[in-house]
């Protein structure tokens, strides 16, 4: 197992995995042009140099509150290499750059169906906050 920050050769193994697990169709223009950049990274893990995992940080600021975050979404490992601490080594290879960066704290979303992702993101130390998310769509 090796992880990796992403590289435009390994897109479509990246494309794959996000389809797979969040019907993303996004084009490798939209991901490279919009998402790779200083305070945006994208983490691969590769098996016999197929992407079998993925995780994305992005270095945000709070302003009012002064400090600075890591903000990790897009945690996806493929179904047949799931309980083999792939996704683990992900999230803390996540924190471990975040802390790098200057980061006092990481967090996440995870929606409230995804129970057993709820447990592994508390096997690793996250706390779920008291927050509701609102959104207003169609804009």
């Amino acid at each position: 197992m090796n992880i990796i920050e992403y590289s435009s050769d390994l897109y479509v193994g990246l494309y794959t995995l996000l389809r797979d697990t969040y019907d993303s169709k996004i084009s490798k223009e939209d991901l490279e042009n919009n998402y790779l950049c200083h305070d945006k990274m994208i983490f691969l893990t590769l098996i016999d140099n197929t992407v079998v995992g993925c995780a994305f940080l992005e270095i945000k600021r709070d302003y009012v509150r002064t400090y600075k975050y890591g903000y990790i979404s897009y945690v996806a490992v493929d179904e047949k290499y799931r309980q083999h601490g792939i996704g683990r080594a992900l999230i803390e290879r996540l924190i471990s750059t975040a802390k790098d960066m200057g980061c006092s704290t990481v967090e996440l979303t995870s929606a409230n169906s995804r129970k057993n992702a709820h447990v592994f993101y508390q096997n690793l130390g996250f706390s779920k906050k008291k927050t509701t998310v609102f959104i207003k769509e169609p804009l």
